[in-house]
């Protein structure tokens, strides 16, 4: 019989390096559900994973004569709260135009599909020059979807789409 052997530094070493990567690895994978059970309605399906930014490239959509583009930038602070940074360009000078994250992609006019309600989304002012500059944050629970940024010809018009962008970076 051989007597029990000690472990060396370099050993201990080692191990516990694998059993952190390996720890490590389990944290960044992502987790999907294969159960296919549906969400119940109105009921958001999973939250975005803290520390992922998402963000849209916005478009002029068409629809209209707007020549606005832009770029928005989500990055969690927890699950539920986004820190939002969003540029806009040639947009209607001086106007406060209302924006929201919505379900599917660009071009989906389903009403009152604000991810949210209209709460979360604060108004976007624009300057003379049809720029604007927002920086703040949103408190809203984002499906584990395909979403879209839609800004909006005003309040009375959340059907006149100006730009749009899908959201990307899940």
């Amino acid at each position: 019989m051989r007597p029990p052997s000690v472990a060396g530094p370099a050993v201990v070493a080692f191990t516990l390096a694998f059993t952190l990567a390996f720890a490590l690895a389990g944290c960044a994978s992502s987790s999907s559900s294969s159960s296919g059970a549906a969400t119940p309605a109105g009921a958001p399906a999973a939250a975005a994973a803290p520390g992922r930014p998402l963000t849209a490239n916005l478009s002029p959509t068409g629809s209209t004569n707007s020549r606005m583009s832009g770029t928005i930038s989500l990055t969690p602070v927890d699950a539920n709260t986004f820190s939002v940074t969003m540029d806009l360009r040639s947009a209607p000078g001086n106007k406060q135009l209302p924006w929201a994250i919505r379900p599917g992609a660009c071009g989906d006019l389903t009403p009152n599909s604000e991810i949210g309600g209209r709460g979360p989304y604060g108004a976007i002012q624009t300057g003379a020059d049809g720029m604007a500059h927002v920086n703040t944050r949103i408190h809203v629970a984002l499906p584990d979807q395909p979403m879209h940024v839609d800004v909006m010809q005003s309040n009375s018009q959340r059907d006149v789409i100006l730009t749009c962008g899908p959201l990307a970076g899940r």
